[in-house]
């Protein structure tokens, strides 16, 4: 069985140009030997992020975060750990990624908050703007995941800007920067599969316990 890819379409779209882009990114990678899908956060909704952390770090987990059977990022989640490389993809929504993106970044909290359950895990990172704000959104997903344990593929980050574009296959090079990323993401998988990384004790192991009488009592 080849490696596990996985497209995460933050879109509203399903066959919109973030999607276009992403389904490129994945063609390049079964081509190279791998097992590609393409998740759609739009199927599966979820409410935003607790904050159960800053109440609790021991409490933000990956079972924790869960908040029910309607909770759409428990299926999020398994198929994001299940995965051996991820493409995460967004459209531009005034200079940023899309809000299901950010959610998505900030419930995935709870996948590295009690360990790093992604570490070493490849990514590419994908953005289509209508005009402006792709390197934006790019750097704004870029350094949680890169916190989170994700290590970019070479050439890894792709993005796009629409304007009069009837397509994405109107734009060859665009094209070719796609299916670099894809293959990239598969080599790259390829070589760093069952390497063992180093990573910190979770953040909430190094609290000081509480002085009885202290002002954080």
């Amino acid at each position: 069985m080849g490696l596990r890819v996985l497209g995460v379409n933050a879109s509203a779209r399903t066959d919109g140009f973030t999607a276009e882009l992403l389904d490129e990114v994945l063609e390049a990678a079964r081509r190279k030997g791998a097992c590609s899908e393409r998740l759609d956060l739009v199927r599966y909704p979820f409410p935003l992020c607790a904050g159960n952390y800053s109440l609790d770090p021991a409490s933000c987990g990956p079972e924790t975060c869960v908040q029910g059977p309607w909770d759409g990022f428990g299926k999020v989640a398994e198929r994001i750990l299940a995965a051996d490389a991820v493409v995460f993809a967004t459209p531009v929504y005034w200079f940023s990624a899309s809000a299901r993106m950010k959610a998505l970044l900030e419930r995935m909290t709870s996948m590295e908050n009690q360990g790093l359950l992604n570490l070493g895990k490849p990514m590419a990172l994908l953005a289509v703007a209508e005009e402006e704000g792709a390197t934006q959104a790019l750097s704004q997903m870029l350094l949680p995941l890169s916190y989170m344990g994700f290590v970019l593929a070479p050439l890894g980050l792709v993005y796009a800007h629409r304007r009069d574009l009837k397509g994405l296959k109107e734009n060859p090079e665009l094209l070719e920067d796609a299916r670099i990323a894809g293959e990239n993401l598969v080599l790259l998988a390829e070589r760093l599969g069952g390497t063992r990384f180093q990573e910190p004790l979770p953040s909430y192991l190094y609290r000081l316990p509480k002085v009885p009488g202290s002002a954080a009592d």
